[in-house]
């Protein structure tokens, strides 16, 4: 076990760093320039580790949702158009929107009686098919990168 000093006093175990931030720095200038970083002032106890690890936490979690918030944003929404032939207003929720739909489609196809217009919803069905295909089923919003690889950015 080893001892890193930071600002030349104070002290910090390597086993109270790794208990607190998960893993240990490469040298006692990363764990300095992580306290600067954070605008933390080293007492040499353990409440120092905490709250380092509570500020890289914060800032992380902000980011993430800054991240999450700027992707809803940009929804796009690949069967808008589709959906809007049909007079069904896209909300850009994939289950609603693809039964809505389903059910719209249904509805307008019992009523089709020539030819021109059973060809018509035919082709709707089948640009459907590709549009509500599972890859533009859009996925839960995710963080860019876990919180252990963006506290090691500080630790490196």
């Amino acid at each position: 076990m080893s001892n890193f000093t930071v600002n030349g006093v104070y002290s910090y175990s390597s086993a109270n760093i790794y208990s607190y931030l998960g893993r240990v720095p490469i040298n006692e200038r990363k764990l300095e320039e992580a306290f600067d970083e954070f605008n933390i002032t080293p007492t040499g106890t353990t409440d120092d580790l905490k709250k380092l690890d509570r500020a890289m936490y914060a800032e992380y979690s902000e980011q993430v949702q800054n991240q999450i918030e700027n992707q809803k944003g940009e929804k796009v929404v690949p069967w808008a158009n589709l959906c809007a032939q049909i007079g069904v207003k896209a909300t850009g929720d994939y289950e609603k929107d693809y039964a809505a739909f389903n059910n719209a489609i249904k509805l307008l196809s019992q009523s089709a009686i020539d030819g021109q217009a059973m060809a018509y919803f035919a082709g709707l069905r089948s640009e459907a098919a590709r549009v509500f295909a599972p890859i533009n089923k859009p996925a839960e919003a995710q963080a860019p990168i876990t919180f252990e690889v963006y506290q090691a950015q500080f630790l490196r």
